[in-house]
Parts: C-alpha cells; structure tokens; sequence
C-alpha cells in the first residue's frame, strides 16, 4: 500500500493530498528540490519551462553602455566625457574558440595593425 503524496502548498501554506508540481530549484552544487502548490493555487503560476529549452531569438539588437572618463591619482574624475552606446549589427557571428596555433587569422580575430 501506497502512502499519498503530501506537499504543503507554496502559496497558501497549507497541507494538500493533491500538490500540483508549479517550479523546480535547481542547484549547481548538489539536488535541487521541487516547489508544489494546492490545485486552487495552482492556476496562479505559469506552467513549468524546461531548463534544457533553447529560448526563442530575440529581435532586438545587443546594446553595450560605456561611462567614459579619466581620474587623477586621487580618484577624481577630470575628464568625463559621457557615455558611449554601442549598438551590435543585426547579424553577428560568435568569434570562435580555439586553441589552434597559429591562431586565426580571420578579419575578426586578427589584431590591428
């Protein structure tokens, strides 16, 4: 004979015979654990993803924001030139890894002259 599953609902805090499974913790250095709630509060958490799924893309382009200035030796600030934003092209390539020797000589990877 079987012993039902009984789960304390993550919502309301009380006991249920009937947990609904609505997140799963996961932990880089040892198990994860499961969060389950009550089948009434169940309907208030989106359903589960799966931690393996690639995301879609997304359609925005990658934005890096730099503050631009020179600081004395005391740390102050004597010439703050702003922020610089950086936008990516649409379409950018991943530079590859590699620990090839030479090392690659792509437009990319190859250093200014």
């Amino acid at each position: 004979m079987t012993r039902p599953a009984v789960r304390m609902c993550t919502r309301c805090e009380r006991n249920t015979d009937d947990p609904v499974l609505v997140h799963q913790v996961h932990a880089p250095t040892g198990p994860g654990f499961n969060v389950y709630a009550c089948p009434d509060c169940a309907t208030h958490y989106p359903p589960p993803t799966d931690p393996l799924e690639i995301p879609p893309p997304t359609h925005h382009r990658s934005r890096l924001t730099l503050r631009v200035y020179k600081i004395d030796a005391t740390g102050t600030v004597t010439d703050d030139r702003g922020e610089v934003e950086i936008l990516a092209a649409e379409h950018t390539d991943p530079v590859p890894v590699m620990s090839a020797f030479p090392p690659c000589a792509c437009l990319r990877c190859k250093p200014p002259h």
